[in-house]
């Protein structure tokens, strides 16, 4: 199962036998919904973030993945690349449904084993477990369907009222 409701952070962690190397992009610190004159600064934050993640895997795993990651990926529709996916449409659902309508900051964390990187927001959690269980799709978008059908593991930190949306992938 790809969705997982009970997986904690720690124990994801421990699978990937994560030692010591965290990164953390802030994009949105603030807890205010962004007006227009900060937007263009902040779509450049979130650029940057998704952009970092990807050239740290890149730069760290590309030799053991005999691959590389590449948002455009996702843009060309190569499910493959479940990280551009990942980082697309969770990214997606935080500047369409979160509180503040922006992420708050992306994590990665790398290990031995594999990576993880979770992406949270700020202000009021929401039900992933409700949003699963009744199929709930307000708008086009497609997280719910690429985190069911992807081969890494989709959890979140609390699955009742998520603020942080993982995504583990093992070597």
């Amino acid at each position: 199962m790809t969705l997982n409701f009970q997986k904690k952070l720690v124990l994801a962690l421990n699978e990937i036998d994560f030692k010591e190397e965290y990164h953390e992009f802030i994009v949105h610190e603030q807890e205010e919904i962004l007006d227009k004159e900060r937007h263009v600064d902040f779509l450049d934050k979130y650029g940057e973030a998704k952009w970092g993640v990807v050239e740290i895997l890149n730069s760290r795993y590309s030799t053991i993945l005999n691959d590389k990651f590449d948002l455009y990926h996702w843009l060309n529709h190569n499910t493959r690349d479940e990280v551009a996916y990942f980082l697309s449409e969770a990214g997606a659902n935080c500047l369409n449904y979160s509180l503040f309508r922006a992420p708050h900051k992306f994590h990665l964390w790398l290990g031995a084993n594999g990576f993880v990187i979770g992406i949270g927001q700020k202000g009021k959690g929401f039900s992933a477990v409700e949003v699963e269980k009744n199929n709930i799709r307000t708008h086009e978008g497609a997280a719910f369907d690429f985190f069911r059908k992807c081969n890494s593991e989709i959890f979140f930190d609390d699955a009742n009222s998520a603020k942080v949306v993982y995504l583990k992938a093992m070597f």
